[in-house]
């Protein structure tokens, strides 16, 4: 048919060509079914398990949000009922004594005077709102802002219940209805109840009641006291400046308050004020004339409660810290409050009667020295320094004279118990430092502590040991004494009794530094710094020093038996129910062997006995050790008895504008007084001696050995000593020897019998000679140098002189004699005459004879003998010479002298006297027929 082609293409009209797009088309589409079928699938899967996801989320959301209900339901089942009579004021605490009397209450509530809003200046109130709760007046008693801010804030420090976003509701809330701790249950029960609060009560209603309520601290509850207070002006009278300080005190009043921590308070005020500038409270120019304004407070309230110095300590001190350790309280601002607020009882260890006798003591005025007037324009120019800005000039100037202070510390050194706190003479507004916590030097008290217990302890020394007083350097460091003195060879007992500086260096350097202040730590003081590891520690030359209280807890260490207890003022803790919430438990640490403690104890009873505290009599055992620094600045004296521990220290508060005239012995009245009054009732006590003490053995002071046969009774003391260190030598420093009397030396070949002589003498070890290294006198050498044996030779007879010229012996008859005569020489003083018989040992003296002499007859003689006779002169300055000598035979009686004997012509040659020394001594001239010289 026409128009139609089997088999073949259909073609264009126009072209002829076959027409293939429809085709191609065709087969496009059906090349790609396959794949568009897969995608289909895929996306068809994906959205089926997006679907599943998101209801997995939402099934996990409402699980999550039921079991939030569930336990948001939980919390406020629990909730306490929503009583308006418990928004009172906090609870009073209290403080006790040791016998369980009370002293004092504490509280915020005491002063208050009721303010209604519209009387608190808009500026006020803003400054309160600011710093607690910027959006109070726009939640319903929740923020949710703020606790989003907290939860973050927690969420950094991974702490979770340490901020709470509390608003001005919730804190009024939180302290009528519900108990300190932070867990989310209180939280949500806080919350709970500001909502119900905020349905109850009017905005205004809810801050009037919170202005009327927050703690100012002094006594001060609510706004209008604050104001009087602190600035004695009401509240509608304060500036912005004033307002924004207020304000910055409730968050912890006993640590902002100005007139305990001004800087912290400053710092506050700071942050209020720049809230109050971001909140658009005020404009840029009232915060810029609000940070300028001087801040001048009224004077402070006075202190109503009773042994001020020992409450302050109790409060600011050792409260703090042990309510900081509870789980209940993780800041001071807590522990603040708690101690304020939280009717608290708290039981110390006071004795009041120990107290009152103490503070008298040292508010005593007679008992301290006078000195000079204060130059006036250097204390004013010392007072604008800002290290003394906090020392007003009244507390430290009476009448134009430069007053010293005092402090004292009292424990019991068996259980740990402080007894007395004495900060100063006379507590009052002005004059408030707990100056027993104050860093200052010790001097030589320190000395027991850190160098002579620890090296008892150690086995270096025992109290016999000897210790060389001398002078010596250590890198340009050359120690003194206080009294410029070397007293050479001492026991460690004498050095401690005496307070000798040159040995408790030496000693110290032994034990090392390291060792020493190691020891000192763990006996309690807590001041030591990096730079105090060196040999001038153990004079008392520290970086900051130490303070009384840390020198009672060290030597009551020493009273213990070398037990130390910890010293404490809070026995325990009741909260407002009654519950217990501390009670102080005494856990002992052996620092000391109980051997230690009773000698250092024995050689501080000696100080008392006869060394630098001999004035201080109590009429019972008592041992003690003064230290004075250099310049007097510090007085330190430290003593105790069994029972009882007293550290007491003088100075200024300044100590470059006076000084302690006497040093420690000022220290001595006090003591005396305090020791006196407080153990007046008590029995006597001694400290009990432990086993492993040998003694008392006799040994000589100079050697620490027994006695020696030459030792001399002045050196022979009586020590105590550990059982396992007792000498057992005797002593080989003393000793008996020859010496020539005119140079004090070893005798020389030459030496004049009559000036050779025995004595006795001491080996003492080499020794330096001061000169300008030391602050003394040059030339000064330990005192018993002069003991010392001599190590070399005479230096004044040196040589023999010329031997007497032309000798000769004649034979007389009747009755027979032998006469001796010799040249006459000038320069001679006398001359000595001997004889010998020939082949015998020896020689016999016979005569002095003066130097104007020169024959002697000697009538003493025998028949059938030979005799050797000897002239030696002895010359004005004392030198022998050497001898003249000749021989002659004494024939039978009846038979004439055969003349000298063969060999033995006259001749000279050295001689020696009878005792084997050369024959050249002095003497005075004799009577010739009188021979018994």
């Amino acid at each position: 048919m026409p128009g139609k082609a089997k088999g073949g293409n259909k073609k264009d009209n126009n072209t002829g060509k076959a027409n293939t797009t429809s085709s191609n088309n065709i087969a496009r589409r059906i090349g790609n079914k396959p794949a568009r079928k897969k995608k289909a699938n895929w996306l068809k899967s994906s959205l089926q398990g997006l679907k599943i996801i998101f209801i997995l989320i939402a099934v996990l959301l409402l699980l999550i949000f039921a079991g939030g209900l569930t336990l948001l339901y939980a919390y406020i089942q629990g909730v306490p009922e929503f009583n308006p009579g418990k928004l009172t004021p906090p609870v009073t605490s209290y403080i006790y004594d040791r016998e369980g009397n009370e002293l004092t209450a504490l509280y915020y509530d005491q002063n208050r005077i009721e303010i209604s809003l519209d009387k608190i200046p808009q500026h006020v109130q803003n400054a309160f709102i600011a710093i607690e709760d910027e959006r109070y007046y726009d939640h319903i008693g929740v923020d949710p802002i703020g606790i989003a801010r907290a939860f973050m804030t927690n969420l950094r420090q991974r702490r979770w219940t340490e901020q709470g976003g509390s608003t001005i509701t919730q804190q009024l809330i939180k302290t009528a209805f519900l108990t300190p701790e932070k867990t989310f249950e209180r939280k949500v029960q806080e919350a709970y109840l500001a909502i119900k609060m905020e349905r109850r009560y009017s905005k205004d209603e809810i801050l009037e009641m919170y202005l009327n309520q927050i703690p100012f601290a002094h006594g001060a509850h609510g706004i209008e006291v604050a104001s009087n207070i602190y600035f004695q002006k009401s509240t509608a009278e304060l500036t912005i400046a004033e307002a924004a300080l207020l304000a910055g005190i409730p968050r912890a009043p006993n640590y902002y308050s100005p007139y305990i921590n001004k800087d912290a308070a400053l710092q506050r005020q700071g942050l209020v004020l720049q809230k109050m500038y971001e909140l658009d409270f005020i404009s840029h120019r009232q915060l810029r004339e609000a940070k300028e304004q001087e801040i001048v407070l009224a004077t402070p309230p006075s202190r109503e409660y009773p042994h001020p110095y020992f409450i302050d300590y109790v409060l600011h001190r050792e409260l703090i810290e042990i309510l900081m350790s509870l789980p209940q309280f993780s800041t001071r601002e807590e522990a603040y409050e708690a101690i304020y607020n939280r009717g608290l009882k708290v039981y110390t260890t006071l004795d009041t009667e120990i107290q009152e006798i103490t503070q008298s003591v040292i508010s005593d005025a007679s008992l301290y020295p006078q000195n000079l007037s204060v130059d006036m324009q250097k204390m004013k120019e010392l007072l604008a320094q800002k290290e003394y800005a906090s020392y007003p000039e009244e507390v430290l100037v009476e009448d134009g004279i430069f007053q010293p202070q005092g402090a004292a510390v009292v424990a019991d050194p068996v259980s740990g118990e402080v007894l007395a706190l004495v900060g100063g003479r006379d507590y009052s507004q002005d004059n408030q430092t707990l100056r027993y916590m104050s860093a200052r030097q010790p001097g030589s008290a320190i000395k027991p502590i850190v160098t002579y217990a620890p090296a008892l302890e150690e086995n270096l020394i025992t109290p016999g040991s000897i210790i060389d007083d001398a002078p010596f350097v250590r890198k340009d460091w050359a120690p003194e004494n206080f009294d410029r003195i070397f007293r050479g060879l001492v026991t460690v007992r004498e050095s401690l009794v005496r307070s000798l500086n040159v040995p408790a260096v030496k000693v110290f350097e032994n034990l090392t530094p390291s060792i020493g202040l190691d020891y000192g730590k763990r006996m309690g003081l807590t001041t030591i710094h990096n730079d105090d590891y060196n040999l001038a520690t153990t004079l008392g030359g520290l970086t900051h020093g130490v303070t009384a209280f840390d020198m009672a807890q060290a030597y009551a260490v020493l009273a213990n038996q070398g037990i130390k207890v910890k010293l404490h003022t809070v026995k325990k803790i009741e909260d407002r129910h009654g519950q217990m919430i501390y009670e102080y438990r005494n856990e002992p640490q052996s620092i000391l062997s109980p051997q230690t403690a009773y000698l250092i104890t024995e050689m501080l009873k000696d100080v008392v006995r006869r060394g630098t505290a001999s004035r201080l009599r109590i009429g019972r055992p008592v041992a003690a050790k003064t230290g004075t620094t250099s310049d007097n600045r510090d007085a330190y004296l430290i003593a105790y008895t069994p029972d009882l521990v007293v550290s007491v220290w003088l100075g200024h508060d300044i100590p470059i504008l006076g000084r302690i005239s006497g040093g420690s012995s000022t220290t001595v009245p006090f003591m005396n007084d305090i020791l006196s009054r407080i153990l007046e009732k008590r029995e006597p006590l001694d400290f009990s001696r432990p086993p492993g003490i040998s003694g008392p053995i006799n040994i000589c002071s100079k050697s620490g050995l027994r006695p020696g046969i030459h030792c001399p009774p002045d050196s022979i003391v009586s020590e105590l000593f550990p059982t396992a260190l007792v000498p057992q030598e005797s002593c080989n420093l003393h000793l008996e020897m020859e010496i020539c009397s005119a140079s004090r030396l070893l005798p020389g070949e030459y030496c004049p019998t009559y000036e050779i002589i025995r004595g006795k003498f001491l080996l003492r070890p080499e020794y330096e000679t001061t000169d300008e290294r030391w602050r003394g006198t040059p030339g000064r050498i330990p005192q018993d140098a002069e003991l010392a044996a001599p190590r070399e030779q005479c230096n004044l007879h040196t040589e023999a002189a010329p031997p007497p010229a032309g000798l000769n012996l004649y034979l007389l008859e009747n009755p027979r004699r032998v006469n001796l005569w010799w040249e006459w020489q000038d320069n001679v003083k006398e001359y000595l005459v001997y004889r010998q018989v020939i082949n015998s040992d020896g020689q016999v003296f016979l005569q002095k004879l003066p130097g104007t002499v020169n024959q002697f007859v000697d009538q003493h003689i025998e028949n059938d003998v030979v005799y050797i006779y000897r002239i030696v002169a002895v010359t004005n300055a004392g030198v022998r010479s050497l001898p003249a000598e000749r021989a002659i035979t004494i024939p039978p009686q009846g038979e004439s002298d055969r003349g000298p004997v063969e060999g033995e012509w006259e001749h000279n040659r050295e001689g020696r006297d009878p005792t084997g020394h050369p024959a050249n001594g002095r003497g005075d001239t004799v009577d010739p027929h009188n021979l018994e010289a």
